[in-house]
């Protein structure tokens, strides 16, 4: 039986944080829904947390074999959901009532692609747009914001299938980091608006990358993947410029960022073989 909405939500070793998350949705949600959950071959208990919701109809869980990474998990999912609408969630989100008046609007109006604002733990909000990394929105950014096209990050994106079809899906790109951006960049490519919606999600950040990786090797991962964007569709001289860009922006407003922001840099640019670890990459020279 199709439902109004699928929720999809990629697992990697995110522990509890999983199971606080499908809490929340069962608790808060009353929309027809379905709820599917692609876990990345995951070597820690967070499946077995959930085992209570295994008994409902309404929480698919579906075991990878191997760790295919958010883009392609969530392309994955998505081939077997039901809905005309999709969630993509992140694990470590919890939401709330809402997002019940959140997707009306989407099925509604479901030709645009919609974000949600995101609460920290520290009671702040993030996932405010962001001008696209090239040098004509960040231009515009400083001198006609209205101008300037953005991106959002992916925790929580709205899209129906149809616009998930005219995008092109997920970009497989990438394993980790950047096919938020890229998606967002194809968005625009295709005419498609962005829209954000009123009700907040509570993110509480890390997932399974602050299980794994240090901050450098998580650092050297997203610059690797915006290498990866640029390479896609743009010159060297553009990623290059907008990189001293930021080195400049740092000097000015975070100096003590600038060393290990050139350090992960300069290793991002390493050819990496497959299956190499972090360890090894990060102690070659």
């Amino acid at each position: 039986m199709r439902k109004e909405v699928s929720i999809i939500i990629v697992n990697y070793n995110t522990g509890e944080l999983l199971r606080n998350c499908l809490r929340s949705i069962r608790r808060s949600l009353s929309v027809d829904y379905e709820v599917i959950v692609a876990d990345n071959a995951s070597t820690d208990d967070s499946i077995a947390l959930c085992s209570d919701f295994k008994e409902d109809p309404r929480f698919i869980f579906k075991i990878l074999d191997s760790n295919y990474g958010f883009a392609r998990a969530n392309n994955i999912a998505a081939g077997d959901a039901s809905g005309n609408i999709l969630h993509f969630l992140n694990p470590d989100t919890e939401t709330g009532e809402g997002m019940n008046e959140d997707y009306l609007t989407v099925i509604k109006e479901p030709d645009a692609v919609y974000v949600n604002q995101l609460r920290n733990r520290d009671g702040s909000l993030e996932n405010g747009p962001k001008p696209l990394p090239l040098i004509r929105d960040m231009f515009f950014w400083y001198f006609c914001r209205k101008k300037a096209r953005v991106w959002y990050k992916g925790a929580s994106v709205i899209m129906s299938r149809e616009v998930f079809e005219k995008v092109g899906k997920w970009p497989e790109d990438y394993f980790m980091y950047a096919e938020d951006l890229d998606l967002f960049y194809s968005l625009y490519r295709c005419g498609i608006p962005v829209r954000s919606l009123p009700s907040v999600i509570f993110h509480f950040g890390g997932g399974s990358s602050s299980r794994k990786w240090t901050d450098l090797e998580r650092e050297v991962v997203v610059q690797r993947s915006t290498r990866q964007f640029y390479r896609k569709y743009f010159s060297k001289f553009q990623y290059v410029a907008i990189k001293l860009y930021f080195i400049f922006h740092y000097l000015l407003k975070d100096p003590g960022r600038v060393p290990s922001d050139i350090r992960a840099w300069r290793l991002s640019g390493k050819k990496r073989v497959e299956g190499e670890s972090f360890a090894k990459v990060l102690k070659s020279k």
